[in-house]
């Protein structure tokens, strides 16, 4: 029996996504690493800003 999996999408810098661990929070790529992980952030408010770097695109999802 073959399962197929659900194909994943090219995500590239400036993409809106949102990581598995923090589904409620929409981030920004920000880089592409050459490993193929990412570097994503998002604007907590106007004086905080989170950032993630190393993020494989399994745990992301575009928006």
């Amino acid at each position: 029996m073959n399962k197929s999996n659900p194909k994943i999408e090219k995500i590239t810098i400036g993409h809106k996504v949102k990581m598995a661990a923090m589904e409620h929070l929409v981030f920004t790529v920000i880089s592409e690493n050459t490993d193929g992980t990412y570097g994503i952030e998002t604007q907590l408010d106007p004086q905080n800003v989170l950032n993630y770097g190393n993020i494989s695109q399994e745990m992301l999802r575009k928006v």
